[in-house]
């Protein structure tokens, strides 16, 4: 537990500093605090660990048995007359821990989690005032729109604001104030310019013309982009929701049967792979005797033998998400692990193959 804590640690770090750097650009430029910040990464945070932990697991369980392996521990406990299925015994209670850690983080945590940050990140896209308070920049709420506050006093007044706009295929528009307030109402929210100008380029005839104002609001409800309203996203549902799914939220998620059981059906074989991991590497390290050249070859065998789970794994899924008749496919290299588990089992502390031909060879009896 304590290497899987360690590389658990690392991977998860490596993983999340590398999304928080793309979530830490995106809210500081629109003038977010550092508080909201910490909140979205931990809200990421059982998404890394999910992510992580079947690696982790693994890298444990290759880390562990090479070191008993190095310092002679395997050898002291085949003298003792410990049965290979006693030391396989830890790792089958390590194999659980992290299918049920997987379990509970891929059909619970993630779902909330998920849920959770896509609510909070459309509440954050309409709060155009924390956009709009990041003074002295140069802001862009959405697409061809530019707004530029010079300051903002003690009472929440924005001194010396400018707002272009070049969303419309007929003019652009520009808003020059020398202060401007915040009013809120309801579910809309407008900001009230004073003594400014309004600038108006007609694209078609290339004619400039401006109006005078000593006050004049401006919607900023219009300032919200469309893609930010799209929640509903099938990360947000638990398995239960979208086994049972029907055409109503299939037409809400805009996924079809099959996708969404394919979600399902992905979420459940996660806490088998972090199983076959664990112990499909353990019966690999552990296959042979004592050898002064360390588990090199084990170690190689079991990537490799791991790659190869992945593999099929890709492709039962694949088929899955084609047809979800195709279920079956899915589960299929789960069964074939274990039934390499059960069969390599047997040469656990013993050599791969029993040495017959050696012993013809130098004429001793087996």
């Amino acid at each position: 537990m304590q290497a899987f804590g360690f590389f658990c640690l690392i991977l998860a770090l490596a993983y999340w500093i590398n999304r928080s750097l793309g979530i830490f650009n995106n809210l500081i430029g629109d003038g977010q605090s550092t508080v909201v910040f910490f909140e979205l990464i931990l809200l990421f945070l059982p998404q890394v660990i999910a992510i992580v932990l079947p690696i982790a697991a693994l890298a444990a369980t290759v880390f562990v048995i090479n070191r008993l392996n190095a310092e002679s521990e395997l050898i002291i406990l085949d003298a003792s007359g410990m049965s290979p299925l006693s030391i396989l015994r830890p790792f089958i209670y390590f194999s659980l821990i992290t299918a049920i850690t997987t379990a509970i983080l891929s059909l619970n945590l993630v779902p909330m989690s998920r849920a959770h940050l896509d609510f909070r990140k459309e509440e954050i896209s309409k709060d155009i005032v924390s956009r709009l308070i990041s003074d002295g920049s140069f802001l862009h709420p959405v697409e061809n729109m530019t707004i530029f506050v010079s300051s903002v006093n003690s009472n929440g007044e924005f001194q010396d604001i400018f707002i272009h706009d070049q969303r419309s295929n007929e003019r652009d528009l520009t808003y020059i104030a020398t202060r401007a307030v915040l009013v809120r109402e309801k579910n809309q929210s407008h900001l009230v310019l004073f003594n400014g100008l309004i600038q108006t380029l007609d694209l078609k005839s290339q004619t400039l013309s401006h109006v005078g104002f000593e006050s004049l609001a401006y919607e900023l409800t219009q300032l919200v982009s469309a893609e930010s309203k799209q929640l509903m996203n099938i990360d947000n549902y638990g398995i239960k929701e979208l086994f049972t799914a029907d055409n109503e939220l299939l037409k809400v998620l805009k996924k079809s049967k099959t996708e969404v059981h394919f979600e399902v059906h992905d979420r459940l074989l996660k806490p088998f792979h972090c199983i076959l991991y664990v112990l499909l590497s353990a019966v690999i390290m552990t296959i042979g005797g004592h050898s002064r050249f360390g588990l090199t070859r084990q170690i190689f065998f079991s990537i490799i033998v791991i790659a190869i789970f992945n593999v099929l794994a890709t492709n039962g899924l694949t088929l899955l998400r084609r047809d979800s008749s195709n279920w079956f496919f899915a589960y299929l290299p789960v069964l074939i692990g274990f039934s390499m588990i059960c069969g390599l089992s047997t040469r656990m502390r013993r050599p791969f193959f029993n040495g017959a031909l050696k012993h013809i060879y130098f004429g001793k009896k087996i």
